[in-house]
Formats: C-alpha cells, structure tokens, sequence
C-alpha cells in the first residue's frame, strides 16, 4: 500500500507538557482519513508538524515518499491545508481573496474559476467576505487550500461552527474531492458520527499517542457482537438456546430490549444454525439482527474514555 503521509516516531513537547509522544502515523494515498481524538489529544499539533508551520522535538515526516523537512518546497506544494479557522481578507471578495491564494502559490489564474466550481461557491464569490456564514467560510477555506492543485488535503476540525444543514454539505463535498478528484484527505475531529460517516480509514489519538488505526472496513464487516432474536416465545428459546450454549459456541443469552427479544452473544457463524433449531423446536422467529462493535466503542475501548467523560468534548 502506497501512503501519502507518513509519521514515524515523532514527540513535540511544550514546555512541561508533551503534546505528542513517538506518534506512528500513516495515511493511505488515495483515502479519506478521520483523525479522532478528543479536544487536546495532539490532533492540531500533528497537522501543524505536517504542515511545517511548527517544529517536531524528533522523528521523521514524510510527504508522498519524500522526507517533509529535506524538502520543504515540494512538501507545501503538494498540501493544501486548513488549520483551526481559515483567515480571509474581510473587506475582499472571495475571488479576491482566492486570487492573493493563487499569487502565493504561483498558481496559474485559470485554477481560480476551476476551485470556485469545485467548491460550490459560484453564487457568492463576489460578495465580501464578511456577509459569508461559517459554512461559506468553510467552503472558501476549501477552495484556497486547492487553488495550487494539491494531491493532500488537511482539514482541521472542519465541522466547528457549522448547522446540521452546513455539515451535511461539507460532508458530501470531502467525499466528493475524494471520489472525483482522487485527493488524499485528512480529516481532524473530534466527533465519531462524522468521522464515521466519511473516513476509509481511522487513526485514535489519545493524550499524543496514537493508540489504534485502522480501516473502516474493519468495523462495517467487522465481527459480531451480538445476535438479536425476536421469537414468539424467548423463555422457550433461551432455554433451547442455554441447552445448546456449547454445540453453538454461545458465550451468553440475555433478555433484549424489546419483551420479545433476546440478545445472543455467538459468532456470526452461528446465526444459521441457531435460526434452525428454532424452527425444528417449533419457535417463530419474527426477526434476526446482527450487531457490530461500533466505532464509538472502539474509541472508548482504545482511550479508556467514557461515554460520561466525552460528552462535554
């Protein structure tokens, strides 16, 4: 697998306090990464290493194969980023603004009507920047760090500050770059039902290490957690079930949620034949659903967070 970022070992420590601690990092060319953890987790402090607008302590950046630090230049021009908030000349335009963008880069002026497209800012790109709302902000932000024709993408915590309508619209813009345009994007954030709904790949950052990383694949196909039963008669099923607890590899059977439910713990391998026996014992069943781990409980499993501890975050 090629990747586009690459993080080895690298610690960052402010004064008494270390930001990040050996971080291990790699962000798969062509993908869409959630960077999660919660608020002081480190998450800035790596995409401002990345981004070089700070120094790393140690360890070892890479860029699309080439070491960060040997080769600033080609680096910057091949990240276009997004860091906390975007800053905008307020009294400009946003062409305007995306044109200052344009010159910095010595990106080629045609590029301009090109990100305007793409980030779906025609309707107000006259208009000065100070009537936008965060979302058209947001979108603005999206277009500058695109304007030199990146093939990365950093946003930092890019929902902040947005309403359910302008997040939805982000949402499908990250995976729009992503699906027509082949960018790598890393996406910093705090909140597991966004990261959950765009990433192709995970990476838990927990008080600077990180501390999982994987594809979300594992957690869409993942492994069963449990199976829930709904039959005509679960005293009758449970005690079916407990009688064949070894036969069908069932850890435990408990009641669900519903009165005629029951939740199963058993592999997925076992839904077949417990769905059989059912009905050789003459039981209904009325409903069979598979229950995966989520990615939230991932998190809390991985951080040792709780679902009490993260709510304020």
């Amino acid at each position: 697998m090629e990747y586009a970022i690459r993080i080895n070992n690298v610690s960052k420590r402010y004064k008494k306090t270390e930001a990040l601690n050996e971080l291990n990092l790699m962000v798969p060319k062509g993908s869409v990464y959630g960077f999660l953890g919660r608020n002081g987790a480190g998450k800035t402090t790596t995409i401002r290493i990345i981004t070089r607008l700070i120094k790393k302590d140690k360890g070892e950046v890479y860029v699309l194969g080439s070491d960060a630090q040997e080769n600033r230049a080609q680096t910057m021009q091949n990240i276009g980023a997004i860091v906390e908030s975007p800053a905008f000349y307020r009294n400009l335009t946003g062409r305007q603004n995306l044109k200052i963008a344009a010159d910095l880069f010595g990106a080629d002026k045609s590029r301009i009507e090109d990100v305007i497209k793409i980030a779906d800012i025609s309707d107000y790109a006259d208009r000065k920047v100070k009537a936008y709302s965060t979302g058209m902000k947001q979108r603005l932000g999206i277009a500058a760090a695109l304007v030199h024709s990146p093939k990365i993408l950093i946003l930092d915590e890019p929902t902040n500050g947005l309403d359910p309508a302008g997040v939805k619209d982000l949402r499908k813009l990250i995976k729009d770059l992503s699906k027509n345009l082949k960018i790598t994007i890393l996406v910093s954030s705090h909140i597991l039902s966004e990261v959950e709904q765009i990433a192709d790949y995970v990476g838990i950052l927990h008080e600077g290490r990180l501390m999982d990383e994987f594809s979300m694949d594992d957690i869409n196909l993942g492994e069963q957690k449990y199976l829930l039963l709904e039959t005509d008669s679960t005293e009758k099923a449970a005690k079916i079930l407990n009688e064949n607890k070894d036969k069908l590899n069932i850890s435990s059977v408990s009641q669900g949620t519903g009165k005629n439910q029951l939740k199963i713990f058993c592999g997925r391998d076992a839904n077949a034949q417990i769905n059989s026996i059912m009905a050789s014992n003459n039981v209904i069943v009325s409903g069979m659903s598979s229950v995966k781990n989520t990615l939230e409980e991932r998190f809390f499993a991985v951080t040792g967070s709780s679902k009490v501890e993260m709510e304020g975050i």
